[in-house]
């Protein structure tokens, strides 16, 4: 068959085309095989290098590492009640070198450039780091050391001056620095850190948790010499978080005050230690607490153990007569005496042990029986109770458990139990033996005078609203007993030193015997002094203690009256509290209603 001519065009265009896809094809396969054996040299290749330079390759691969460095956080600030810094932590900077970088040529071949740091540069650097300069330029030209670090502890400003100088292969390792601005004042309260930032005593070691903060973390790019080369932005990067702020009850002037007055009488009696507690008189709140002997927190290392125990809690006692307004009070709230009841108070006999008075006499009503600091009396008065009732008494006002006031080192020793009680052990209770107690509660038992008959909880912390406390006495029988304690600092009251001018004083003292290590009493004593003031519309309660008083008499008035006298005069001014009645000077002063046209308005009571 013959096919036309004009089909044969076609049939060679098709034929071309069939040409052309082969040769593409062709192409293709040589491409495709040049790239397999390209990649094939690759991978030989790369066995090659990992076989013949494995130590070469893993020095590389150690030059840049990937590593998280810990951002230490800020512990938390403790301030007073008005802001004073008790307690600050703040951030340091410690310098760190790379001797063997620093003078390292910059091309192969080339000798040491050991005037990489200048004279000049190494002065500047002996200065900031406080070290001489000798030992500065021994170590830094030590090339066989990759890491060199001095120990001084730079600020922020003396870091960014070394900074500065622009040292080669400077970086800070970052440190946080404790300190603690009153030093001694607060040690026993406030306690310590230690270099790690973990509270080891007082506020810093109950309150490690709140204070100590979260450190943050910072993912870094290191080189071989351990050296930051690059800050890395990371999800796993985190911000250090400050602790939290602790604001406390107490007051920096007061402590002072307490503390001033405390040591003058320890030094004055040559006593062995003591302590005294400032409370507020309506919310329990403690505006001071002194202990000696005391130590500085800065340098809380240099000082012997005794010195860390806080005498106003560490140490229970046997308070002695500070106990008695305790057991008038219950007879008088229960109707059992009125204020001038009367009671023999002539010695007597219970079991092998008579019970007397110090100042004798043969009567004394229930006010005197306080005022005279009467143990017959007060005895009497007890021997109308069951032991069980007196027992439950005491616990109600805190005696035999701690005051969760939140100050550590607390001790309480617990009531002995009432079915054990014999006749003698009812009496010697009641005025303040066979039974024990520390310094604050003692203070914190008297907040039932100065309220309404409440038990308000010591605390340290700053209140920010008004705690309700435990009813313990009737309203008029605080009163009551504001009225009657009055008379133990006026004339013919064994607390007469403990009075303030311009201000009437409730108080009461106290002169107890110390048991010695063998058993028995020795001739040693506590002597104390607890009181408020304004006495009928109570601002302060002021607890005092003095132990082993020699040479200038134990007396609890005569020795912690005084020093009462001062701490409750200072406080009551500090807090711009009123006078209660204007003394025979300022009476003699005041402007006549001539001068001022007008009648002289009354002191008001505070």
């Amino acid at each position: 068959m013959l096919i036309r001519n004009e089909y044969k065009p076609y049939m060679a265009k098709k034929e071309e085309k069939k040409q052309i896809v082969v040769e593409n094809n062709k192409r293709l396969g040589w491409l495709l095989l040049a790239i397999s054996g390209a990649f094939a040299v690759l991978v030989g290749y790369s066995f090659v290098v990992q076989a013949n330079h494995h130590d070469e390759l893993s020095k590389f691969s150690d030059n840049r590492v990937v590593r998280s460095i810990r951002e230490p956080a800020l512990r938390g600030t403790i301030t007073d009640r008005n802001g004073t810094i008790l307690a600050v932590s703040r951030y340091l900077k410690v310098a760190t070198f790379n001797p063997k970088a620093i003078y390292a040529p910059k091309r192969v071949g080339d000798p040491i450039n050991w005037n990489v740091i200048s004279n000049e540069q190494f002065e500047k650097m002996a200065e900031l780091l406080k070290l001489p300069e000798q030992e500065i330029r021994q170590k830094l030209k030590d090339r066989s050391s990759q890491y060199v670090q001095f120990k001084t502890e730079l600020s922020l400003e003396e870091a960014d001056a070394l900074k500065a100088l622009k040292i080669p292969t400077l970086r800070f390792e970052e440190r946080t620095e404790r300190t603690y601005p009153t030093a001694h004042l607060f040690s026993h309260i406030v306690g310590f850190a230690n270099s790690k930032g973990v509270g080891l005593e007082g506020l810093e070691r109950v309150e490690n948790e709140r204070l100590k903060g979260e450190d943050g973390q910072q993912v870094v790019l290191r080189d071989r010499h351990q050296n930051i080369v690059e800050l890395i932005d990371s999800p796993e990067n985190t911000i250090a978080k400050s602790g939290e702020t602790l604001v406390l009850s107490v007051d920096s002037n007061i402590q002072q005050l307490a503390r001033t007055q405390l040591a003058e009488t320890l030094k004055h009696f040559n006593a062995k230690a003591g302590g005294a507690v400032v409370l507020d008189a309506q919310t329990g709140e403690i505006l001071a607490m002194s202990s000696l002997p005391d130590y500085d927190a800065n340098f809380y290392q240099a000082y012997p153990e005794d010195s860390l125990r806080n005498f106003a809690v560490g140490v229970t006692m046997e308070p002695g007569s500070v106990m008695k307004p305790f057991v008038v009070a219950k007879a008088l709230d229960d109707g059992k005496v009125g204020r001038n009841t009367w009671f023999k108070t002539t010695p007597y006999k219970v079991g092998n042990k008579t019970i007397r008075d110090t100042h004798k006499s043969d009567a004394l009503t229930t006010e005197g029986i306080l005022q005279k600091s009467s143990n017959v009396g007060t005895s009497y008065i007890a021997a109308m109770y069951p032991n069980e009732e007196l027992h439950e008494h005491f616990s109600a006002i805190g005696f035999g458990k701690k005051t969760q006031s939140g100050v550590s080192g607390e001790q309480s020793l617990p009531i002995k139990p009432a079915e054990r009680w014999t006749k003698l052990d009812r009496a010697v209770i009641s005025y303040g033996y066979s039974i024990s107690a520390n310094l604050l509660q003692l203070a914190q038992a008297y907040t039932i005078f100065t309220t309404d008959g409440k038990l308000m909880p010591a605390t340290i912390y700053k209140q920010k609203r008004h705690t309700e406390g435990t009813q313990i006495l009737k309203p008029e029988t605080a009163r009551q007993m504001r009225e009657m304690m009055i008379s133990i600092t006026q004339k013919g009251g064994t607390g007469q030193a403990g009075a303030v001018v311009g201000y009437d004083v409730a108080a009461k003292t106290g002169t107890a015997r110390k048991v010695s290590d063998t058993g028995g009493y020795e001739g040693k004593y506590r002597a104390s002094f607890v009181g408020f003031a304004p006495a009928k519309n109570p601002r302060l309660i002021v607890a005092i203690t003095i132990d082993e008083p020699s040479g200038n008499g134990y007396y609890g008035g005569t020795v912690a009256g005084p020093a009462f006298s001062k701490i409750m005069g200072g406080s009551l001014k500090i807090l711009g509290v009123k006078p209660t009645y204007l003394t025979a000077e300022q009476q003699i002063n005041l402007p006549t209603s001539a001068d001022i046209n007008m009648k002289p308005e009354p002191i008001e009571e505070q």
